[in-house]
């Protein structure tokens, strides 16, 4: 049962719904949302959505302002070069709408929305992955007025972003998660060209995994976000807007979610039990409260609010249904638990459910009994004719599926049974669910027809407003028409005379023009003069404005037009200005190739000599080197580590010269450095970092996510771009260019038709890289194992995982976060020829998360001199293409 509302004086946050469709829009106004976000049918990040064509978001505009009701457009994916045109097409359409806000990730996209359109209000998707004070504060800056932030933070951490910014503040309280940060995901587009960054996402996450030893399931399935008994919380936090995922799931769905967090906001949830029913009935994996609450990571399974998912007989850890769902552990890994049992716990042991990955619906009762022909079952909760059941029979990974047509109870037919009654349910085939399986509810027609939305069967469009000036003389009547951008003059010559009897008043005229019918505009205000008492037949006042406005309308498509193809021609010229000059003249000798490295160690194996920058990632391990030297005389290095690295690149060298011995260095920073946390990966400790590295005259920062900008605000740094700062059009790279970077990377998903658009000097192309396909806060060993020590007491280093096809993944704990990278490498080196005939220059191979032997670093760099293709190495989206 939900506690009274101790939170009631504050101000209530936005309740915002999503809608995949105009019934589910529909749903979540009639349902109480305060804001519905939607999708075109391209550029949205839930590209299988139905989603909403440019009339839908025309019909829906003008039925939400009717009901009070804001709605945000998502154009949140990134954008190709081609499809530039396409979306100031879109953007200009939109403009006469007038939607609340956009919801935008692509750099581009806000540099020309910004220069061409700078009336919209932005929303930042978390797409961007703002995941700290630091990122919210540079959104602001950068001209959002609200920030989507990243699903893995904490409570504690959303309220003091919340309470130190500006910004209003947007979050994920219920829907679907994903295993990595939203924007670092490539897993289904390095496999299958399928980009989560456009929207297009496969869902490799939802496969079944199992590693070498035959431990597996569904290990990267997250469980779905249930914040519901949590709100108060929540809005203590001081959270500006509740975020329900959902923009493809169905109308119920949306009504259902959105009833019960209004009731939850407004204090009026009476019944929390029947409201977690409703919820599952309609759409439910296994939930969990995420990474929100701290202290339920102490709770384990107790976290979900499922208690009855299903449990599968082969599952690994986890035993059968039968034996009460208790946890199967090593005996190495029990001695572990128990040695430090008082170490806190860090990481939650629950986020995933690796038995089943889909919709599990509500629990509904057990099987006592199986027959031909029939089942009979015990309820826990209401079953009616027209309901779909599901159950597992006898340990099937997959669910079977038991449509309810028939109910008898005590040999006569019913329509519907309740909670502890005993039942025979008809079947058409002979099921072997056993005696006590476990039927789940998911599909129940009652609920089904109370929260059917009631869809208009005609819905009116949002119309451009329209600004009238009329001017009523003797011997005619001028008319000026404004709408936005758009003035139109026209005079109309007619005879008029003053009547004694009988004058046109200015109500008269205002009555008369504000009858515009079916057209695209509806009158906003008007100034109207007339003189000497003269009289206008209304009749003749109606043609005018019938013919006013048919002409009004064509002169201002044609000027809509003009400006569209104006734009276009801007964005062209941008682009001419972006690509000149292109080094084409560049021979194979004269390519410049630089390094990433998260291990100094491999500098000793590198012929240093033929590198332009060598990029040393800040782990652990080299910030501990760095803080070391504080009291350390540098002539006295161990040669290990960053030691290792200033070393190499110093004046005792003889292959490089003491000029540009520093300038070779540039240090990379972590795409995410929460507010708090644990080892380097925090902002503060990483601000430590950056001024050590200052105080001794490094200047050059290698960054992946905005909130990193702030730590160079007053320094006289040169800034690198990683491909994080996705480019895949030149207006990104200009918007970069902007933000103070001299140099940004090439996206390893984007194909080789967009790159060769976008070289430039200023770009650079990885040619090889161990691709993060997921970067996760959630640690699939601690998960697997349904516990986790701590990070001082965890043994976990990496694992290899196969999923059904026989491709292989190696998962990596990263300061006790998840890094998974493919079996093969991505490899372009082979191409570097062709790439040199585009005209690109500069090129970068990343050697980190694998453990390189000096042999393998030998042999990339014989590849590269021979520019002959890696064994057993993938090209990602190269040739076939970035969908």
């Amino acid at each position: 049962m939900e506690m009274p509302n101790v939170y009631s004086q504050q101000k209530k946050p936005e309740l915002l719904s999503p809608a995949g469709d105009m019934e589910c829009f529909f749903a979540a106004v009639e349902n109480g949302a305060d804001a519905i976000y939607v999708g075109l049918k391209d550029f949205s990040a839930r590209a299988s959505a139905c989603n909403f064509s440019i009339d839908d978001v025309r019909k829906a505009i003008a039925y939400a302002r009717k009901m009070s009701v804001r709605v945000y457009v998502a154009i949140n994916t990134l954008i190709k070069t081609d499809e530039l045109e396409k979306v100031v097409e879109y953007l200009i359409a939109l403009d006469e709408l007038r939607p609340d806000a956009l919801i935008i990730q692509d750099l581009g996209l806000l540099f020309l929305i910004q220069s061409q359109f700078p009336q919209f209000t932005l929303h930042a998707s978390t797409q961007m992955t703002i995941h700290n004070l630091a990122g919210v504060k540079q959104m602001e800056r950068m001209g959002f007025k609200r920030v989507v932030l990243s699903r893995e933070l904490s409570v504690d951490e959303i309220k003091n972003i919340a309470l130190n910014s500006n910004m209003e503040i947007e979050v994920f309280v219920h829907g679907a998660l994903c295993y990595s940060y939203s924007g670092l995901c490539f897993f289904s587009s390095v496999m299958g060209g399928r980009s989560g960054n456009r929207g297009r996402c496969a869902q490799p996450c939802r496969m079944y995994y199992k590693s070498p030893q035959g431990e597996g399931g569904y290990l990267f399935s997250m469980k779905d976000l249930r914040t519901l008994t949590h709100v108060n919380r929540l809005m203590a936090a001081g959270i500006h807007s509740f975020k329900i995922e959902g923009r493809m799931k169905s109308a119920e769905y949306v009504a259902a979610a959105t009833h019960v967090y209004r009731q939850a906001i407004d204090g009026t949830l009476e019944d929390m039990d029947n409201a977690i029913h409703l919820m599952n009935t309609v759409f439910s994996r296994e939930t969990t409260y995420s990474y929100l609450f701290e202290e339920t990571y102490q709770q384990g399974k107790k976290n979900s609010n499922n208690k009855y998912a299903p449990r599968p007989e082969n599952a690994p850890f986890l035993s059968h249904p039968s034996q009460g769902g208790a946890v199967v552990k090593s005996p190495k890994f029990v001695q572990d638990i128990e040695r430090f049992s008082n170490n806190k716990q860090v990481k939650a042991s629950d986020a995933i459910n690796p038995f089943y990955p889909a919709n599990i619906g509500a629990y509904a009762g057990e099987v006592t009994k199986q027959g031909k022909g029939c089942i009979t079952v015990r309820a826990d909760a209401e079953i009616g004719v027209r309901d779909l059941l599901q159950f597992f029979e006898n340990g099937a990974k997959e669910p079977a599926l038991l449509p309810v047509r028939n109910i008898r109870v005590n040999g006569k037919r019913v329509f519907g049974i309740k909670a502890g009654d005993i039942a025979m349910i008809d079947t058409e085939r002979q099921y072997q669910p056993g005696v006590g399986a476990r039927l789940y509810l998911l599909s129940s027609q009652k609920i089904k027809e109370y929260f059917t939305p009631k869809v208009p069967k005609k819905s009116e469009a949002s119309r451009m407003p329209v600004d009238l000036e009329i001017k009523i003389m003797p011997d005619g009547i001028d008319i000026k028409g404004t709408a936005r951008y758009f003035s139109f003059p026209m005079n109309f010559s007619v005879k008029l005379e003053k009547s004694i009897h009988r004058t046109t008043e200015r109500e008269q005229v205002k009555e008369c023009f504000s009858r515009l019918g079916e057209t695209s505009f509806e009158l906003k205000d008007i100034h109207t003069e007339i003189s000497d008492e003269l009289f206008v037949p209304l009749s003749v006042l109606n043609e005018i404005r019938r013919e006013y406005f048919r002409i009004f309308y064509e002169e201002w498509h044609k000027d809509r037009d003009r400006r569209c193809e104006s734009i276009k021609k801007w964005v062209k010229g941008e682009w001419i200005e972006f690509t000149h000059p292109v080094h084409r003249d560049v021979s194979a000798g004269g390519i410049r190739l630089s390094l990433k490295v998260d291990k100094p160690d491999y500098l000793n194996h590198i012929p240093l000599e033929t590198v332009h920058k060598i990029y040393i990632v800040l782990t652990e391990e080299t910030i501990g080197d760095l803080l070391a030297l504080q009291s350390h005389n540098q002539t006295s290095f161990n040669k290990r580590g960053l030691s290792a690295l200033l070393y190499t690149c110093g004046e005792n060298n003889e292959n490089i010269s003491p000029s540009n011995g520093r300038d070779k260095i540039v240090f990379s920073l972590p795409a995410i450095m929460r507010d708090t946390g644990i080892g380097c990966m925090t902002y503060g400790y990483c601000k430590k970092a950056v001024q050590e590295l200052l105080s001794q005259r490094f200047r050059q920062f290698h960054i992946s996510n905005p909130g990193a900008i702030e730590l160079f605000e007053d320094a006289e740094v040169q800034l690198y771009a990683d491909y994080p700062f996705y480019c895949l059009n030149p207006l990104s790279a200009i918007k970069l260019r902007e933000l103070g970077f001299c140099r940004y990377t090439l996206s390893p998903e984007d194909d080789k038709e967009n790159l060769e658009k976008l070289f430039s000097p200023h770009a650079e192309l990885i040619i090889y890289q161990d691709t993060p396909l997921f970067t996760s806060e959630t640690c699939i060993w601690a998960n697997m194992k349904r516990e986790c020590p701590g990070k001082n007491w965890c043994g976990f280093s990496q694992m290899t995982l196969e999923n059904e096809y026989g491709d292989r993944f190696t998962a990596i704990n990263e300061d006790c976060r998840t890094v998974v990278i493919g079996q093969k490498p991505f490899s372009l080196i082979q191409y570097i020829p062709k790439l040199i005939d585009g005209g690109q220059r500069d090129f970068r191979v990343d050697l980190c998360y694998k453990d390189y032997t000096p042999e393998m670093v030998q042999d990339i760099f014989s590849k590269i001199q021979t520019m002959s293709k890696v064994n057993n190495s993938v090209m990602g989206n190269f040739e076939r293409g970035l969908l």
